[in-house]
């Protein structure tokens, strides 16, 4: 730790002399003076801890040198020594925050003891301020940490700031995007000056402090500092504080606090490091509500563009759908009464018009899932039936690949508890999927089956089959295994995804088992009906 420095003020000589080698000898850093007069000198011009103080004096008494230290360092005590004295002096020496006396004639001892109770006297009344001080800075923080308005904190700043360092006047500056300090708010000063009035961030005290990061007292006349700026406010200013708000090594802005009563006490070092936690904490707290804004912001764009999606993909299925059933309609009837070469040729359109009607479909039901407008009707489902259905409607499509499709459901599988709708889409979705990855000529093979607890619906396929690093993401939105798939077999990635959380819209899941080149299964997994209360609920 620092030597504490010990001021002497005893215009004897050899008491001066006698005083600065007891303390010096005792671990302290002490400096003598002859006079009251030179005391109040060195005092302003440099940093002690404590006075050490004859009373009787030529020129200015030790009484008065204290008094007058005491209006630019209100903090500093000080030990009184005299050989004579009146209870009046005794009294004013209380008065003004004396500690100890001493009596002439004393020895070292008793000298150095009193120093050293009435450091520790004041060591323990700085302390006890520091955790006084606790107190509204944890009132402070909470304050702080509940405010995501960046319209608000700036305010916040002000107000505890003057509050608690009795300030006359507080403003917040802050930096804009063009290097330039402006008020975001004030108090005691004209309330016209928040947000149009600013400052290079280069220019004055505010400049300064910037510049070089750290804070700075100013005492006596502020306005004649050679680094003052014209200022938004024409009344003196006797004692001020200017701060940077730092964040993580990010200069966001500057506070000052200003007292402007001649009168008034001037700020001291305790009050910058109080100012300076607050500081601190105003920092994070204005950056919170600044990332809050943004993240407010991105969601505000995030939900006008889902909006617009929203929209897009409507119309687009309704603009597309008409003209696509017409197509695919009399595209079949052709394909139907046509031969040879045109009915290749007619078969090619249906399949075309298959996969987009399909991307249509998909593209629907990521919506209605991702809006909540999927309706969810739970009734007992006959999951064999289900299963039937939605492989009629996807034969056409497996009899021009030459698939062999077989359905296996035992008579006495249970039904189970399920939205049918929901089901026959899955089911298809499973089913398309095989389709589309198996080679032609190739088997797909569609099973029921039923333990204590649930129906298992299992889609098995020859197909290319996935690799172990692929089964959990083929799950994932327009996502496939390789781009050359993509450009081979079609669509955009979303029938597995769409599958699985409409499974879990009923209640359901679904897996995969698979191996490269040898094909894949896909395991639907469903409640049986008495797991699932009757009724019926709109996701």
């Amino acid at each position: 730790m620092p030597q504490e420095r010990i001021l002497i003020a005893e215009n004897e000589p050899e008491v001066r002399r006698m005083c600065m080698r007891s303390l010096q000898f005792a671990g302290y850093e002490p400096v003598g003076v002859a006079d009251g007069n030179e005391a109040v000198v060195r005092a302003r011009e440099e940093r002690f801890d404590l006075l050490v103080t004859d009373i009787m004096m030529p020129n200015m008494s030790g009484l008065e040198a204290y008094r007058a230290i005491r209006e630019f360092n209100p903090d500093m005590g000080a030990v009184i020594m005299t050989g004579f004295g009146t209870m009046e002096s005794a009294i004013e020496a209380l008065r003004l925050g004396a500690y100890e006396f001493v009596l002439k004639p004393f020895r070292p001892d008793e000298l150095n003891a009193a120093v050293e109770r009435a450091l520790s006297r004041q060591r323990l009344e700085r302390e006890n301020a520091r955790l006084r001080a606790l107190i509204p800075l944890f009132d402070l923080s909470r304050i702080f940490m509940s405010s995501v308005d960046l319209a608000v904190v700036p305010k916040h700043v002000v107000r505890i700031a003057r509050q608690e360092m009795n300030a006359d006047s507080a403003s917040l500056m802050l930096l804009n995007s063009r290097d330039e300090l402006v008020i975001h708010s004030a108090e005691g000063l004209d309330e016209d000056i928040v947000g149009k009035v600013t400052q290079r961030a280069d220019e004055g005290i505010a400049g300064y402090v910037i510049e070089h990061r750290e804070p700075i007292v100013l005492q006596g006349n502020v306005r004649d500092d050679p680094r003052f700026a014209p200022a938004y406010d024409a009344r003196p200013i006797a004692s001020a504080i200017s701060l940077p708000l730092i964040h993580q090594d990010r200069v966001l802005g500057v506070l000052n606090v200003a007292k402007h009563a001649e009168d008034a006490a001037p700020f001291q070092e305790g009050d910058v490091e109080f100012l300076s936690v607050l500081g601190s904490q105003a920092a994070v707290a204005l950056e919170n509500a600044r990332m809050f804004r943004e993240i407010q912001d991105a969601y505000e764009r995030l939900a006008e563009l889902d909006y617009l999606k929203s929209e897009f993909i409507n119309i687009a299925a309704h603009e597309l759908r008409s003209p696509l059933a017409v197509v695919l309609a009399y595209a079949t009837l052709l394909e139907e009464e046509a031969t040879g070469p045109m009915r290749e040729h007619l078969a090619q359109v249906v399949q075309a018009a298959m996969q987009l009607k399909s991307i249509i479909d998909e593209m629907v039901s990521l919506q209605r899932i991702d809006t909540g407008q999927a309706p969810v009707r739970f009734t007992d489902v006959d999951t064999a039936a289900v299963a039937a259905s939605a492989l009629e409607e996807l034969r056409l499509l497996a009899e021009r690949r030459r698939h062999r499709v077989t359905l296996d459901f035992p008579d006495d599988l249970p039904t189970a508890r399920a939205d049918e709708q929901l089901l026959h889409l899955i089911l298809s979705s499973l089913l398309s999927n095989a389709l589309k990855f198996t080679p032609e000529e190739g088997a797909i093979r569609i099973t029921g089956r039923a333990d204590d607890d649930h129906v298992i619906i299992a889609v098995s396929d020859t197909g290319i089959g996935i690799a172990a690093e692929d089964l959990e993401r083929v799950f994932q939105r327009f996502y496939q295994v390789e781009d050359s798939l993509r450009r081979k077999h079609g669509g955009i990635g979303l029938g597995l995804s769409i599958a699985r959380e409409m499974a879990e819209l009923i209640g359901g899941e679904i897996s995969v088992e698979s191996e490269v080149g040898q094909g894949s299964t896909f395991y639907l997994t469903l409640q049986r009906h008495e797991e699932i209360g009757a009724g019926e609920m709109l996701l």
